[in-house]
C-alpha cells in the first residue's frame, strides 16, 4: 500500500495559496446569507441501504442510496431554503465549478478514468459532429471539462487507483498460477513502463467464451487462495477478485484490476484521482468532492459501454503509487481544528473542522457545508445586514451564498467545500 507520509505544517501557518481554504484578509467582504441546503439523492445499484439514510437520521432504505448530492449539477441540482420557498441553489450563486457529494459503496463501481482538459474538448468536439445525441449511452464525453476528485474517509474505504508497480503484478499473476491470466498479462513483463494499456487491450477486446473461462478460473482460484488476515499482494488480490466477482459475476474487468494499486484508506485520509488516472472504489463511506463534469471512460466491472479505443487513448499507463493523501493542520486552537487535503487543481477545495467548543474555529471563504457529527453553528461576518446564524445537525448542509469570513462553533464535524484558490 503506498501513501503520502509528507508531515503536516506547523499548527497556525496560513494555507497555502489554492489549496484548503482561501485567506480573506486582504479582501473586502461582500454580504452573504446562510442558507439550509437540501442534497439529492442517487439510487445507484452499487450502494448502501443504510449508510447515507442513517448520516440523513432515516431508517434504512428500501434499495441502494448510492449518494448525496450537494452542488449545483444540472442532473440533480441541491435545493436552498429561501426567501419562504424552496429553491434550486444555482439562482442564488449561479453554477458551481464543484460537486460535493456523500458516497456510500456497498459494491465496486466501475474501472474508469476521466480526461484532462484538452482531451475532453477534442473527444466533445468529436462526438458532437458524430451527431451522438448527449443522452445515447455510445456518447462519450458530455461536455469540455475534466473530473479530478477527491475523496475522504468516513469509514475504511477500498478504492484501487494507478496502475501498480509491474513487478508486483507481475507476482501477483503468477501465484494465481493460470495460463490465460499469465498470457495477458504478458505485455506488462515485455514493457514494464507501458505494457499495462496493453494488458487492458488483450482482456477488454478478449472474445466472451474465453473471456468467462478467465473470470470462472480466476474466481475459483481466488477462493482457494482467500484466508482470514492476509494482507500480502496475493492475498488482497485473491480478496479483491473475490468482492469484483460477486458484484459484478463474469466481468472481465475482475482480471483487469489486477493492475491496479489496492489501498484501503483509514477515516480522514484522502485519494485524489487526477485526469487519465484509471481508478475504482470498492467499498466504504466517504465524502467526495470533483469538478462538475459527467466525462467518464469505463474500463470494465460495468454493463455501461466501453470504448476500448478512447479509453486507451486518454489513460496514462505509467506505474505509479496510489495518491493517498494525509490532511494538513491549517489552524488549531481551544475552539477546535481545521485542516484540509492539499490538492493541484483550482476547481475545489475541501476542509474540515472539527468543534469542541469553547472560541470559535475561523475558515476563510466556504461555500458548501456538510455536518456529519454533532451539531455545530455558522455565523457569517461582517454582512449587512448580518444574516442570522444556522445550526446544522448531523446530515445537514448549508450554502453561503457570497464571500465571508465564516465562523463554525459548536461540538462536531463538518465539511467545508469551495472553489480552489
Amino acid at each position: 500500500m503506498t501513501r503520502n507520509t509528507t508531515p503536516p505544517k506547523p499548527v497556525g501557518v496560513p494555507p497555502t495559496p489554492g489549496a484548503g481554504i482561501p485567506d480573506l484578509a486582504s479582501r473586502p467582504a461582500a454580504a452573504a446569507r446562510l442558507l439550509a441546503m437540501h442534497g439529492a439523492e442517487q439510487a445507484y445499484a452499487w450502494g448502501s441501504r443504510t449508510a447515507i439514510p442513517d448520516l440523513l437520521g432515516r431508517p434504512a432504505a428500501d434499495g441502494p442510496v448510492a449518494e448525496l448530492w450537494l452542488g449545483t449539477h444540472p442532473v440533480a441540482p441541491a435545493l436552498v431554503e429561501a426567501d419562504g420557498a424552496r429553491r434550486p441553489a444555482a439562482e442564488l450563486v449561479g453554477p458551481l465549478p464543484f460537486l460535493l457529494k456523500v458516497l456510500a459503496a456497498d459494491k465496486a463501481l466501475s474501472l474508469q478514468v476521466h480526461p484532462d482538459l484538452g482531451q475532453a474538448a477534442v473527444g466533445f468536439d468529436a462526438d458532437e459532429a458524430a451527431g451522438i445525441p448527449v443522452g445515447d449511452p455510445r456518447r462519450r464525453y458530455r461536455d469540455r471539462n475534466h473530473k479530478p476528485e477527491l475523496i475522504v474517509a468516513l469509514t475504511p474505504f477500498r478504492a484501487l487507483a494507478g496502475v501498480r508497480d509491474p513487478a508486483r503484478t507481475l507476482a501477483v499473476v503468477a501465484g494465481f498460477g493460470l495460463a490465460a491470466l499469465d498470457a495477458a498479462f504478458r505485455p506488462l513483463a515485455r514493457d514494464p513502463a507501458a505494457g499495462a494499456a496493453s494488458v487492458l487491450r488483450a482482456l477488454l477486446t478478449m472474445p466472451a467464451a474465453p473471456a468467462a473461462a478467465l473470470v470462472r478460473e480466476l474466481v475459483t482460484t481466488a477462493s482457494r487462495l482467500r484466508g482470514p488476515g492476509g494482507e500480502d499482494d496475493l492475498a488482497r488480490a485473491a480478496d479483491l477478485v473475490g468482492l469484483l466477482a460477486a458484484a459484478h459475476p463474469g466481468d472481465v474487468g475482475v482480471a483487469a484490476a489486477l493492475l491496479l494499486n489496492d489501498v484501503t484508506l483509514r477515516p480522514g485520509e484522502g485519494l485524489f484521482q487526477p485526469a487519465r488516472m484509471l481508478h475504482a472504489y470498492v467499498a466504504g463511506l466517504g465524502i467526495e468532492i470533483m469538478a462538475t463534469s459527467d466525462n467518464v471512460l469505463r474500463g470494465g466491472l460495468t454493463p455501461k459501454h466501453i470504448d476500448v479505443d478512447e479509453l486507451l487513448r486518454v489513460i496514462d499507463a505509467t506505474p505509479s503509487g496510489a495518491p493517498v493523501l494525509t490532511p494538513r493542520t491549517i489552524a488549531a486552537g481551544p475552539g477546535g481544528l481545521v485542516r484540509g487535503w492539499d490538492v493541484p487543481v483550482a476547481d475545489f477545495a475541501l476542509t474540515e473542522v472539527l468543534c469542541t467548543g469553547g472560541a470559535p474555529v475561523p475558515v476563510g471563504r466556504p461555500t458548501v457545508l456538510l455536518a456529519v457529527d454533532g451539531e455545530v453553528t455558522i455565523e457569517a461576518a461582517p454582512a449587512d445586514p448580518a444574516p442570522a446564524p444556522l445550526t446544522l445537525r448531523r446530515g445537514e448542509a448549508a450554502l453561503v451564498t457570497a464571500p465571508a469570513n465564516v465562523t463554525v462553533r459548536g461540538n462536531g464535524r463538518a465539511f467545508l467545500a469551495s472553489r480552489g484558490g
